[in-house]
């Protein structure tokens, strides 16, 4: 079991760095055009405070820090905290395939011009965005959420 969480601190490791650094783009890349932090409105591209990949951002680094306490902690609190770190990668992913759905949409939806993923940057291939990436990383940290999760059931049901 041991294993298995270090795959997910791992896997919601990865998720945090890309998320972050995504971000860390995403705002230089607007400071860069508005020299501006607090910009939001008459904007080119978005401010990224209101992109999701700012807020999913914060999510891959709680679900990070939380799988963090849940390796050092005893293994009755493993079991409980566990299961609400596999509800929040539940609300997490649910988040991420959302907002991915949306911009499929608006990718789609848009006919003429240069098409653009969330955070403003001219794509051309939808598969290749951040948002997509998150959302397969969130989808894989829920993933290895739920087998921990079900190894506990499993385990407490034997004993």
């Amino acid at each position: 079991m041991k294993k298995m969480h270090l795959l997910q601190s791992f896997f919601l490791l990865v998720g945090t760095l890309f998320a972050w650094f995504t971000v860390y783009g995403d705002f230089t890349r607007f400071y860069n055009i508005y020299h501006s932090l607090t910009r939001v409105q008459n904007c080119i591209i978005p401010n990224p405070i209101t992109t999701p990949c700012f807020y999913g951002a914060f999510a891959f680094l709680g679900a990070f820090i939380w799988s963090l306490y849940i390796l050092k902690t005893t293994a009755e609190k493993k079991i409980k905290h566990q299961k609400f770190l596999s509800i929040f990668l539940v609300g997490g992913t649910i988040f991420a395939w959302s907002n991915l759905s949306l911009e499929v949409y608006n990718f789609y939806a848009q006919k003429m011009g240069p098409k653009v993923s969330c955070s403003g940057v001219a794509t051309d291939n939808i598969f290749t965005t951040a948002c997509f990436i998150g959302s397969m990383i969130f989808l894989v940290s829920l993933i290895t959420a739920l087998i921990i999760h079900k190894r506990n059931r499993n385990k407490k049901n034997i004993t």
